[in-house]
């Protein structure tokens, strides 16, 4: 276990080293090849004769690591921002809009991400996740308006990633770094040390540290995908004439609409009505009726039997 604690001090100490060395922003002065023998002769020595081997390779590691220098300003990179709009719209027709839209999206380069489209009544409504180049995105935000009856809403939000997307970049450099110091160390222990145990955790820590690489590469790529294509909620209403609710004001054609509305409902009642009393209610007379006219003639021939006997 001491052999393996010295392999991972030196891999720290290298490691700062290089680190330092790409940023440049530590005011500390970078450790020295000369310290990290000594580390690694403490080690040794604490540890037994049975880390020897392991003791002089760190420390010829450490030897031949390059000194630290001060790497160029990196240029200035351009601005990672990710945008998204979301719109309301009141259309005509939904169907043809619906159409409409997705043409000239894909004109723009773009497509539909997701749609949900669902009748309401007589009402048909539409929601659209729409996807498009991040330099197309105002020119596909004034085809949409053009498309439209009026624009009930719109929103557009704006989101700077550019420091986010540095900051990965300089954690996956000083990760690779690491990683490579560690799989060095796991070849030396493999060769070297007795105890599959030390080998099992420089693997251990090599693994995690290429878990955190990977995190940080699929961040990354994240943000390039979201910064290079901008999405827009977009959700379609029917206009005022065909809802069916009257909005303030006098309109003729929503009034004749409703009163038709109403015709056909009183018709349907009418109908219905019809249907129960020639299902239900004529039978259940009928019924009755032949039960009455049953009665009647038993209780005539009963009259009639009596009035013949009296007589």
């Amino acid at each position: 276990m001491k052999n393996v604690i010295a392999l991972l001090v030196v891999v720290s100490l290298l490691s700062c080293k290089k680190a330092e060395g790409v940023a440049s922003m530590s005011s500390s002065p970078p450790p020295r090849p000369v310290e990290a023998r000594i580390v690694a002769a403490r080690l040794e020595q604490d540890a037994g004769p049975g880390a020897s081997d392991l003791g002089v390779a760190a420390g010829v590691m450490a030897a031949q690591a390059p000194a630290a220098t001060v790497a160029p300003v990196a240029p200035k990179m351009p601005r990672m921002i990710v945008r998204t709009a979301e719109m309301r719209i009141i259309v005509a027709d939904t169907t043809k809009t619906v159409d409409a839209v997705t043409k000239s999206v894909e004109a723009m380069g773009g497509f539909v991400s997701g749609s949900n489209i669902w009748r309401e009544g007589e009402l048909l409504r539409a929601t659209l996740k729409l996807r498009v180049p991040a330099n197309k995105l105002t020119s596909t935000l004034v085809a949409i308006r053009g498309l439209a009856s009026r624009v009930d809403n719109e929103t557009i939000a704006s989101e700077d990633v550019s420091q986010e997307f540095v900051d990965l970049e300089s954690q996956v450099r000083n990760l690779e770094a690491t990683e490579a110091e560690l799989r060095e160390l796991l070849i030396v222990a493999r060769q070297n040390s007795r105890r599959a145990a030390e080998v099992l955790e420089v693997h251990a820590h090599l693994t995690m540290v290429r878990g955190q690489i990977e995190q940080a590469k699929g961040r990354m790529r994240y943000l390039s995908q979201v910064t290079d294509l901008s999405s827009i909620s977009l959700e379609m209403v029917p206009d005022a004439i065909a809802k069916p609710v009257v909005e303030p004001g006098w309109q003729p054609l929503v009034i004749a609409k409703d009163a038709m509305r109403a015709l056909v409902g009183a018709m349907q009642s009418i109908a219905t009505v019809g249907i129960w009393f020639v299902i239900y209610v004529l039978p259940i007379l009928g019924m009755l009726m032949l039960l009455i006219v049953a009665l009647w003639k038993i209780a005539r021939r009963s009259r009639q039997a009596q009035h013949t006997e009296g007589a």
